[in-house]
Parts: structure tokens; C-alpha cells; sequence
């Protein structure tokens, strides 16, 4: 099947469905918080009662955009049980079922950054902070087989955190990497490489892109959807996806390599250029 009659086949499905939003099944076994689901052609795509209907469908049009083009790591994926739960605006990470018993990382965890970790026992630093706190503060969204976002961001309310970016396309494609791992072992090495030469080459310094490997496959992800903040590597500027493409060709065709066209129709950021209100480092 050529990819552009698969992205009509799933545009058409996509409006047919996007009345039938419905009560999660039996079959996926979610706690009794979770009250509204749609399908993401076999990716759950769950929320309370508090989080509105077209939330939960832009996610689902995100989530389909992505893998559109890799039907066996959507396969992988659907292996594995991943879902996509959607934040109400009022709810926080914790409040979500399965962030409820997190624990805020240890000084020794590869994934704080420097400053996190210089910061650690200092006044306000995360050993002040008790585990639902460091996580409230920390995210509108995490990675992972269960990945999360929320309403603010997917519907791109002005003035709210993370505005001018799309923090499900980032915390998605942790999940695609992951399953990469398991359905294209070559490209998930190649992706290794490429991290470590941009971090031997001195590419994305002070850029959360250059903090781990996943990391700079998200940021990554983001710049090739046009749906990430500005970066400024002296004169040299990364928003776009041709941007990417002239600083970190090897990143760039990698993405090109799992991901179809650039624009996520979807997506509320694509080609904005916007900058957020703040610029926490993301999950």
C-alpha cells in the first residue's frame, strides 16, 4: 500500500471514529479512572471524564501521523501494550494511575542534567522536593511504553507551559525508539553512533538534545515535525526541518528512515516557530 492512500485510509477512519469515543474496554484492564478511550489503530488512547473529547482525538491523529510509515513498529508497539494517556488541564502526573507510586530520581541518575544534579541538595533542589511534587513540577508528560500529555498542549492553549511545542511528538517517539530496539536492531545502533559523533563533534552544546541518546532522538523528532523550540549553536540556527537537515545530517536521515512527511496534520505547532513560556528541560 502506497503511504499516501494509508494516510487518507486512516484520515477517513479518523473522522468516521471521532464520534465514538467511548468507555475503555474490559479487555484492557485500566483502573476506573479512566473514562474516555479511542483507538490509534490499536494504540489505546485513554483520559478521565475531566480531559474534552478533542484532546484525546488530536492525540490519536498525532500518534497515527507517527507511525504511518513503520507498520512494524506500530506492531512492536502494540506487542508491548503501549497507550497514550491525555492530562485534563486541572490534573497532574501523579494524579494519573500509573505515576502514582514514582519516586523522584536519586543525585546518582543518569538522566538529571548537570544542573539538576550541581542543584540536588540545595535549597529547592529535588532532595527538598517530596516524590509527588518533583513530579508535578517536573512534567506535562512522560515517555515510555505508557506515555502521557496533556489537554494544554495538545489543543495549544496560549500562555500555558510548553506552548510552542508539542510535547507528545517528543515523548511518543521515546516509545518509537524503544521499540526500534526490538523491530530494527541496525537503525537503533545507528541511532548510538550518531549520538555519540554529534557529542564527540561538540553539536547541541547547553541543548537538552545532547543530554542522552533518547534525548537527542526526541529533540530530534520534534525539529523533523517543525514542532520545537529555536536552537542557536552560535549563529547557526535549528528550528526547521531543513535546519536539522544542514546541522545534523546523519539525525536527519535516521528520522527520515521511520517518519513520513513533516507536517503532522494534527499537530498545533507545526511551523509556528513559536517561543514557549518557559523552557524546562522535558522528559
Amino acid at each position: 500500500m502506497r503511504f499516501p492512500l494509508l494516510i487518507v485510509l486512516l484520515t477517513i477512519t479518523a473522522r468516521l471514529s471521532a464520534q465514538h469515543l467511548g468507555a475503555p474496554p474490559d479487555s484492557l484492564g485500566l483502573d476506573t479512572f479512566y473514562k474516555k478511550y479511542t483507538d490509534a489503530g490499536g494504540i489505546p488512547i485513554v483520559s478521565s471524564e475531566k480531559a474534552p473529547d478533542t484532546a484525546l482525538i488530536v492525540a490519536r491523529d498525532i500518534v497515527n501521523y507517527m507511525l504511518v510509515k513503520r507498520p512494524d513498529v506500530r506492531a512492536t508497539l502494540i506487542q508491548h501494550k503501549a497507550r497514550v494517556l491525555v492530562m485534563a488541564q486541572s490534573e497532574m502526573e501523579t494524579d494519573l494511575p500509573e505515576r502514582r507510586s514514582w519516586k523522584k530520581p536519586t543525585r546518582d541518575d543518569p538522566r538529571l542534567t548537570p544542573g539538576e544534579r550541581d542543584n540536588y541538595d540545595k535549597p529547592g533542589g529535588i532532595a527538598s522536593m517530596t516524590d509527588r511534587e518533583y513530579w508535578n513540577r517536573r512534567a506535562r508528560g512522560m515517555g515510555g511504553t505508557v506515555t502521557s500529555c496533556a489537554e494544554e498542549n495538545l489543543l495549544g492553549y496560549p500562555g500555558t507551559r510548553y506552548y510552542g511545542e508539542n510535547i507528545l511528538v517528543h515523548e511518543f517517539s521515546h516509545n518509537i525508539m524503544n521499540a526500534l530496539r526490538v523491530c530494527d536492531t541496525t537503525l537503533y545502533r545507528e541511532i548510538h553512533v550518531a549520538y555519540d559523533t554529534a557529542k564527540a563533534r561538540g553539536l547541541y552544546k547547553g541543548q537538552y538534545a545532547i543530554n542522552t541518546v533518547a534525548e537527542y532522538w526526541a529533540e530530534g523528532t520534534q525539529w523533523w515535525f517543525w514542532s520545537n523550540i529555536e536552537f542557536y549553536d552560535g549563529d547557526t540556527r535549528v528550528q526547521t526541518p531543513d535546519e536539522l537537515k544542514a546541522y545534523d545530517p546523519v539525525l536527519y536521515h535516521l528520522l527520515e528512515r521511520v517518519y513520513l512527511g513533516h507536517h503532522n496534520p494534527a499537530d498545533v505547532y507545526y511551523a509556528k516557530n513559536l517561543r514557549p513560556v518557559r523552557r524546562d528541560r522535558r522528559p
